[in-house]
């Protein structure tokens, strides 16, 4: 929202600088994204006379006037060739200042002295017109400061508003939430104007959608001066606000829009047949707006037409069809509110979005639309002599009406960590636009229309507490212990974030949205598409966190880097069908309708056949060679064995199950499994899907778990050493060739060997020195106790593992 100072100061009056009200309103209110400088800064501009105007003797580009300044007269070179003998321009004084920081001096150009400068609309900030000199119409006295006449400089605040504010779309708006931070009051334009036009009632208006539309109003204006310009102070008004000046009754709707925040249709009466129809579009229906581009329409789209074709693609932009021109004499002015979801999603699926739909989409006031009305009748009478119809055509079957909100002074103590009388609570509810009414400690408070966003007793604790200032709560310790700390959940992520760090690991975040090259990446066969997505890179859901790690990893070789190790906790998504009772009420939206929602509920209602299922995901990465940040460190290359082992750590109960997966390489991928449930996966990328994503000639390495499966420990525990020496003996079996080596060394932990240190594989040999259909695996045992062992003791242990390997996968153990 940009909001010009001078324009903000005919609503209320304020004494602070520029720099000041930003940091005032920014504080208490909205964010103030900049300041912007237009016309003159510093300086003197006057009214002008244009004596004599001819061409420059030594340029064909340049000219030059002598020019009276009111007992004065100075000689000028300038670019524009429009001035004349006679006419009346703006002149800057050399010492004056413009906002692209031009200082003026006296200077010769082409030989000849020029002092000062006539000025163009752009550089009074009045259009974006740079071509020709201003020429002033009107009551200009020469040689008389032009700033008695309307402002000569311009500084515009650009507040982002937030979308639950749609109050502050406007210049009065803005006023009313300054006067409540400044305790004071704020001035709104009494509309006046004269009545005995054409009647509106020539035409007739029908509402259809009555559930896309609470409120529309029509009323007529006749009579008007056709060819008009608007005035200078509206141009001014509309060009410093960020739009651009069309004709005087456009300009005229847009400058009430800026003022209330209401956007305005104004129709050329004319090019309307017999009647305004708010519907739906017709499948398939063609509109030429005003952009000049042809849109195709769906029936899920508003449209004001009239009796033989679509005039406006409602709240977003009008037609050719009825659009006002420089003849129009005669326009039907429209005012109306829409729901906002509707119009969000006909400005989306046009690509199509304007100063109209940004506010329509935020539900408007409907009871704004009365004072809008009579305030843009009224300008468009004042600056093109137009007569307003006595009768209004209007549409409002369920008029929106104030609610009540009581507020508890405790309440609002606890909440906001000081105290506050009840005269300031309500005197600053009041300021908003509040009806409040005192009864013991509490407060009855009556939310105008215009604040939807005020539902709740906490929302009105946060409007006292903003515009009192939340910097002025005093630094105090509570006096009681503060209830919460985190959850167990969050203990956890803490834990798994430390531990992950710890290991050299680098947390990402990435988007949960993407393009539909990671669903191809890894052969998802159930998409999630969005309808209406943010861009083609962000129009799927994700259906698991490796994509975006291995996009990262791509992004960080692109720059040099010769691998990395990343992780991401966050949520996947996966289509899942609702049970048949929801499917049922889904389908009864799509076939009959409800009558209590519009078709656009009834639609969403309908993709609820398929919904959609969140799971939380801790997923890993390692890619490349992995470097540690010391210099005595050694480097990591990913493996599968290495992402395994990391898996391991996360899931201590954790065992795996070879398994094929289109994404992962054959052969080195495996899922993992806890208390025979599978949790997640593990296992080296495909050399196909780490070209897909740019990581070709790269090992690369993943897993994916779920959240719920991982229980993190990274606390080191004390191991019990000894220090006596360990002994180290090797066994060699025989086994069949399907028999798991993991399997084997869990079986030889269950033993729970008193002396057992370790227990590891060594090698594995299948080949023509072991019979077909049988493998070689050799382990190695280390052995350690308080005391020295004896070989005895050690041989004894060795009999007793193999005996049970024996029983368990029939080894037989070779060389003896």
């Amino acid at each position: 929202m940009h909001v010009p100072l001078s324009w903000l100061h005919e609503y209320v009056d304020f004494d602070l600088t520029a720099e000041e009200l930003v940091e005032l309103f920014s504080l208490r209110s909205q964010e103030v994204d900049g300041l912007e400088r237009l016309g003159v800064m510093s300086g003197e501009v006057v009214v002008g006379e244009v004596i004599e105007f001819g061409p420059h003797p030594n340029a064909d580009r340049l000219s030059v006037a002598k020019v009276d300044l009111g007992g004065q007269q100075v000689q000028i070179v300038a670019g524009a060739l429009n001035p004349y003998p006679g006419a009346r321009v703006p002149v800057i004084l050399p010492g004056s200042t413009l906002a692209d920081g031009r200082k003026l001096k006296k200077t010769k150009l082409r030989g000849l002295e020029s002092y000062g400068m006539m000025l163009s609309e752009r550089e009074l900030g009045i259009s974006n017109d740079h071509e020709r000199i201003l020429l002033l119409d009107g009551p200009y006295e020469v040689g008389h400061p032009l700033k008695d006449y309307f402002p000569i400089g311009e500084t515009v605040l650009e507040i982002d508003v937030m979308p639950n504010r749609p109050d502050l779309w406007g210049m009065i708006g803005i006023a009313r939430e300054l006067a409540a931070i400044l305790k004071t009051t704020f001035r709104i334009p009494e509309p006046t104007y004269e009545t005995g036009g054409s009647p509106t009632g020539d035409y007739d208006l029908r509402v259809g959608a009555e559930d896309l539309c609470p409120r529309y109003d029509l009323r007529r204006v006749s009579g008007i001066q056709p060819g008009g310009r608007a005035p200078l102070f509206i141009r001014r008004r509309i060009y410093a606000s960020g739009m651009r000046s069309i004709n005087a009754i456009v300009d005229a709707t847009n400058c009430v829009m800026l003022e209330t925040g209401q956007p305005i249709h104004a129709f050329d009466a004319t090019r309307v047949r017999d009647s305004i129809v708010v519907r739906r579009a017709y499948p398939g229906e063609e509109m030429t707006l005003l952009d000049g581009q042809t849109r195709v329409l769906d029936e899920e789209m508003l449209v004001i037409a009239d009796e033989e074709r679509g005039l406006v693609v409602a709240g977003v932009m009008g037609a050719e069809e009825a659009e006002v021109g420089e003849q129009t004499t005669d326009v039907l002015i429209e005012v109306a509110t829409f729901a906002g979801r509707n119009i969000l999603e006909t400005s989306q699926r046009l690509g199509l979005r304007t100063d109209a739909s940004g506010r329509f989409e935020r539900d408007l006031d409907p009871n704004m639309v009365s004072y809008a009305m009579d305030r843009v009748t009224g300008l468009i009478a004042e600056i093109s002599g137009g007569r307003s119809a006595s009768d209004t055509l209007s549409h409002y079957p369920d008029p929106a009406r104030p609610w009540q909100v009581p507020l508890r002074l405790e309440r609002t103590e606890l909440l906001l960590g000081m105290t506050v009388e009840a005269s300031e609570a309500a005197q600053r509810l009041e300021l908003l636009g509040c009806e409040v009414q005192r009864e013991d400690g509490k407060l009855s408070t009556t939310v105008p229309t215009f604040r939807r966003d005020l539902r709740r007793e906490a929302d009105l604790i946060e409007e006292v507490g903003r515009l009192i200032g939340l910097e002025n709560v005093p630094e105090r310790l509570p006096g009681v212990p503060l209830p919460g700390g985190m959850t167990r959940e969050q203990r956890k992520l803490r834990r798994l974030r430390y531990l992950l760090a710890g290991l050299g690991f680098v947390e990402t975040m990435t988007y949960p949205f993407g393009p539909a090259r990671w669903n191809e990446g890894l052969d998802v066969q159930r998409t999630l598409k969005l309808r209406n997505p943010l861009s083609a890179e962000a129009s799927n859901l994700r259906t698991s966190l490796l994509p975006g790690l291995l996009d990262t990893a791509a992004r960080n070789r692109s720059f040099g880097v010769r691998g990395g190790a990343f992780f991401e906790v966050g949520r996947v998504f996966e289509p899942r069908e609702q049970p048949l009772e929801l499917r049922d009420a889904a389908l009864r939206y799509r076939l009959l309708g409800d009558t209590s929602r519009g078709d656009s509920d009834g639609d969403a209602a309908a993709d609820l056949l398929i919904g959609v299922a969140e799971f939380q995901k801790v997923t890993g990465l390692y890619a490349g060679t992995v470097r540690a940040s010391v210099w005595n460190a050694p480097a990591l290359t990913a493996g599968f064995f290495e992402v395994k082992g990391l898996v391991e750590r996360l899931v201590p109960s954790a065992t795996f199950e070879p398994r094929p997966w289109t994404f992962l390489h054959p052969g080195r991928s495996a899922a993992v499994l806890l208390r025979g449930a599978e949790v997640g996966w593990v296992g080296e990328l495909h050399p196909e899907t780490a070209q897909m994503f740019g990581l070709e000639g790269w090992p690369v390495c993943a897993f994916e778990v779920d959240f719920a499966a991982v229980e993190p420990d990274p606390t080191p525990h004390f191991a019990l050493f000894y220090n006596v020496p360990a002994v180290s003996m090797d066994l060699a079996i025989l086994v069949d060739e399907e028999v798991r080596v993991g399997d084997m060394l869990d079986t030889v932990a269950q033993l729970r060997s008193s002396i057992l240190a370790e227990a590891r594989v060594f090698d594995v040999y299948v080949g023509s020195q072991v019979p077909p259909g049988r493998k070689s695996v050799a382990l190695n045992f280390t052995f350690q106790a308080e005391e020295t062992l004896t070989d005895v003791e050690v041989k004894e242990e060795i009999a007793r593992i193999s005996g049970r390997l024996r029983e368990a996968f029939g080894a037989e153990v070779r060389g003896g």
